[in-house]
Formats: structure tokens, C-alpha cells, sequence
């Protein structure tokens, strides 16, 4: 009796803080990685090794036998690659142990490796996202872990806004002169 071949899975709960641009990016390609190529000129399926999009992105790796980790600036967020494993590439993130930024993407042995290259090459991009304010974590709205540039509606361009809170990071905690 013939059993159909085993599903790719990308697995992983959607919660407000998880990589909504990376999950959107495999999606995208999904109909690429079977073979349907009418979309592909609008969007791209990386080609890019791992360890080149590590490098051009500021990520760590650290190889071993059977394992490839890749760590990303920050620390926050982490790809082990373990080729022999069920679930050979499992991704995690967490800023401030938890508080709502946990998330944790698993993609099986099942699914081509391209799926698991696109998710990391948008995971890994540093490039900025939009968001709505009220969709950010609590504590990325109040802490000061990350710069929040208002995207419309602000008095002033958001290019002078994202400056100004450069510059006034860069004096926090220094004594006023006097």
C-alpha cells in the first residue's frame, strides 16, 4: 500500500511578538519550493548559504560535529541546525526571559532546506519593521531596548524623530553640564 510522502511542517505558535515578515517570506515561496515558478520574479527564494547570511547579518556561528548554531547580535534569538535530528532546525527567541517576546519555530526534515534558508535570511535582516504600537510587547513599549520610530501621524518626519532618539540615548545617564 502506498503512503503518501511526509508533509513539510514549519511549526510554532503565532503569538504578537514572533517574526510575522519571516513566517509571511516562507509562505510566499512555498508554491517556488514545488515547483511553481510564476511569482518568482516578485519574490525571491534566497539562495544564500547559512553561514553567509550569518555573516552578513552580524550572527555568530559556532560549528561542532553534528550541530551548527547561529546566534544573532543580541544574543536574543537562535538557529541550531542539527542535520540528524527529527526537527533539524529549530529556531528561538527571547528578550527579557519571557514577558510575552518568547517564540519558538521548528521546521522538520521533511521540508526542503530553502524554507529554512528564507526564514532565517528575513529573521536574520536587521532592516526595521512597522508595527502598530499597540501590537508591540509591554515591555518594548515602555523599556528602552528598542527604538520605536513613528511611522505617520508624527509632528516631524520620522527620519528626524529616529535622530533625535538616537542622540538622546547617547546622553542618557550622563551628568548635565553645566
Amino acid at each position: 500500500m502506498d503512503h503518501p510522502p511526509p508533509r513539510p511542517q514549519l511549526v510554532g505558535p503565532v503569538l504578537p511578538a514572533d517574526p510575522i515578515e519571516a513566517i509571511a517570506a516562507v509562505a510566499q515561496v512555498l508554491p517556488q519550493s514545488l515547483g511553481d515558478a510564476r511569482h518568482a520574479d516578485r519574490l525571491p527564494l534566497t539562495t544564500t548559504a547559512l553561514d553567509q547570511t550569518a555573516a552578513l547579518n552580524g550572527w555568530a556561528a559556532t560549528h561542532t560535529e553534528a550541530t551548527t548554531v547561529y546566534t544573532s547580535p543580541d544574543g536574543h534569538c537562535v538557529l541550531t541546525h542539527e542535520p540528524d535530528s527529527e526537527l533539524p532546525w529549530r529556531f528561538t527567541h527571547s528578550v527579557y526571559d519571557g514577558f510575552d517576546t518568547e517564540w519558538t519555530a521548528t521546521v522538520s526534515r521533511d521540508a526542503p532546506e530553502e524554507l529554512a534558508r528564507q526564514f532565517f535570511a528575513h529573521l536574520a535582516n536587521p532592516a526595521p519593521v512597522e508595527r502598530l504600537f499597540k501590537d508591540l510587547p509591554y515591555l518594548v513599549q515602555n523599556g528602552s531596548g528598542a527604538l520605536i520610530t513613528p511611522a505617520t501621524t508624527a509632528p516631524v518626519s520620522p527620519h528626524v524623530h529616529h535622530a533625535a532618539a538616537q542622540a538622546a540615548r547617547a546622553h542618557a545617564g550622563r551628568p548635565p553640564r553645566r
